[in-house]
């Protein structure tokens, strides 16, 4: 059983519909109602379970009812994926609104704590659980105008080696945690991005333009691809790693186990 944040659309959603078609329960939530409950239709419609639960990953409360709805549904939590993510404010520091800039750090970094605070004692009890947090690039690489994003990824990136840590100090070998940067991909997000006109910006989005003219975003579904390797059974053993899509020698790895 899986709950993906983030499951409305773009990785999430292919994610979800993968992890389905793999016969998994599948919990999806977003903020967006609409668009959460027509992903979880969609993953219905071909003959799997799923259920929408609108979170904002931000609101504590939220995000204990969606764990809540899992349990009274499904009875276990085998899957964490903690997909929801904003990339706003892009701006310089000091033009930066600070309630925006801490926003971005409550939905990217605050709430993948809180969920995984939730689930982690369901499963411990468990023994076993399988938790993804989707990270980025910009975790490692300095990006100007980009700095609550990065700060938050690059956060995302520390709670996930601490906890992997902690669960291996506490002798829970069956409960791993590990972080994916996809890189660059073909989401709404990344059009959004786009939509910035560099010519009255004194930011560089040049490499974003140039990736979507070149063909060379990652689909949806080949994002979803290295979320399932990585909650299946052909990481296990493996716990606190930074997964990313530029590990070339990995890449192939997951092609020939999803051959």
């Amino acid at each position: 059983m899986a709950i993906i944040t983030g499951g409305g659309r773009g990785i999430g959603a292919a994610a979800g519909e993968m992890l389905a078609a793999a016969g998994a329960s599948v919990v999806l939530t977003a903020r967006s109602e609409d668009q959460v409950e027509a992903a979880a239709r969609q993953i219905r419609r071909a003959g799997a379970q799923a259920i929408a639960v609108p979170c904002d990953v931000t609101n504590p409360e939220q995000i204990e009812e969606v764990v809540e709805a899992a349990l009274t549904q499904f009875d276990r939590v085998d899957i964490l994926v903690n997909n929801a993510g904003i990339i706003w404010p892009v701006e310089q520091v000091y033009e930066a609104d600070p309630e925006e800039w801490a926003y971005n750090i409550h939905c990217n970094l605050v709430g993948p704590f809180q969920m995984v605070r939730n689930v982690l004692p369901v499963m411990i009890g468990q023994e076993y659980g399988r938790i993804v947090n989707v990270s980025s690039g910009a975790a490692e690489n300095v990006m100007p105008g980009w700095s609550a994003y990065c700060a938050a990824k690059a956060g995302l990136n520390m709670l996930t080696r601490c906890l992997a840590s902690e669960l291996q100090a506490d002798g829970v070998p069956g409960v791993t945690v590990n972080a994916l940067a996809p890189g660059m991909v073909d989401t709404e997000m990344q059009a959004d991005v786009r939509s910035i006109d560099t010519h009255d910006s004194s930011l560089d989005f040049s490499r974003f333009h140039e990736a979507h003219l070149q063909g060379a975003l990652l689909s949806t579904e080949s994002a979803a691809r290295l979320i399932y390797w990585l909650v299946g059974p052909w990481s296990r053993g493996r716990s606190g790693q930074i997964f990313s899509r530029s590990d070339a020698q990995w890449l192939e790895q997951v092609e020939l186990d999803l051959a």
